[in-house]
């Protein structure tokens, strides 16, 4: 929702001079902006799971590949052993055959009938030994494009971790002046996580937020500013005790953890200048808890906003979908 349209609607609120229609107008416009945040957030949770399965599918694939490389590596080995037998069993016939040839033109036996058939098995073994060492040569060709695919997929594979990495320490480095209470910083399936407490964004129940979060996401905004080519979910939670009131703009956490989230969207993409392209938001409410809501501790480690922040995976995709 536009910073616009919420302040429209305070004012709208807090006027005396308010009409029904004008209050139903600022209304609508907010719960049409809410669907279509819950739209984008189940959008972006199958965008998700995609990357994750992709993930998982790619190193299947190349333990898979590794194995189809070892069994074809063995397989070559045979065709070359029984190649080089059936060379030696062909020219061992070819003698054969030429001093047959020899001796029927010694004694002037009439033995073309025999000749004739040893001159088809020999030929039959030439096409053979012609077909097995084309195999051959097809099962080698395989063998390097395996080879050649399995080094690209641990070569991105690589680079991607590399960049998660190096990623995870510039923003630990930006943001060493927080404390483990409020944010927490750490890289899961190839992404880097920034977990920031409810304490140090925003006073219970509000979706406003505080001047020392403002700080903290100026320094994380600096971060993602000098990595243009990194995705940004911004993901709100909570813990699962029911929202205050349950009226008015706020229904309940799921609404409260959308709206939060779009507050910190708002300041990485209109205060601090971080390219919309690169970021959405999304609420969780209380359905993705990091601990067990039975602890006032558990509690308070599920109210907070995850900043994810992904590189972009598309040449892994790309050699994936193409095998």
């Amino acid at each position: 929702m536009k910073r616009s349209l919420l302040y429209l609607f305070v004012a709208i609120v807090f006027t005396n001079c308010v009409t029904q229609k004008e209050y139903d107008k600022a209304l609508n416009d907010y719960l049409n902006e809410a669907i279509k945040n819950k739209y984008l957030n189940e959008s972006l949770d199958s965008l998700k799971a995609d990357c994750t399965t992709k993930n998982t599918q790619l190193s299947t694939q190349i333990e898979q590949l590794r194995a189809d490389s070892s069994e074809l590596a063995t397989l070559i080995e045979s065709m070359k052993k029984e190649i080089d037998e059936q060379a030696l069993e062909y020219a061992k016939q070819q003698q054969e055959y030429l001093k047959k040839l020899k001796d029927a033109g010694d004694k002037n036996q009439k033995t073309n009938a025999d000749l004739i058939q040893m001159q088809l098995d020999l030929e039959k073994q030439r096409i053979a030994l012609q077909q097995k060492e084309t195999d051959l040569k097809k099962a080698n060709t395989d063998l390097l494009a395996r080879e050649a695919k399995i080094n690209e997929l641990e070569k991105l594979l690589t680079e991607q971790k590399t960049k998660a990495d190096a990623l995870r320490d510039a923003i630990k480095k930006a943001l060493t002046d927080f404390s483990a209470g409020e944010l927490s910083v750490y890289t899961k399936d190839g992404k880097v996580y920034v977990s920031m407490s409810d304490k140090l964004l925003f006073k219970s129940g509000s979706t406003t937020v505080e001047s020392k979060g403002v700080d903290a996401l100026g320094k994380l905004s600096d971060v993602i500013k000098k990595n243009p080519d990194i995705l940004v979910n911004i993901e709100g939670h909570t813990d699962n005790v029911p929202y205050g009131t349950g009226s008015g703009l706020i229904k309940d956490n799921w609404d409260l953890s959308l709206m939060r989230s779009s507050s910190v969207l708002h300041i990485l993409t209109d205060k601090y200048k971080v390219s919309s392209l690169q970021v959405i938001a999304s609420g969780r409410g209380e359905f993705s808890p990091k601990e067990s809501n039975s602890t006032a501790d558990g509690r308070a480690a599920n109210r907070r906003t995850e900043i994810i922040l992904a590189p972009k995976v598309d040449k892994l995709l790309d050699l994936v979908n193409g095998q």
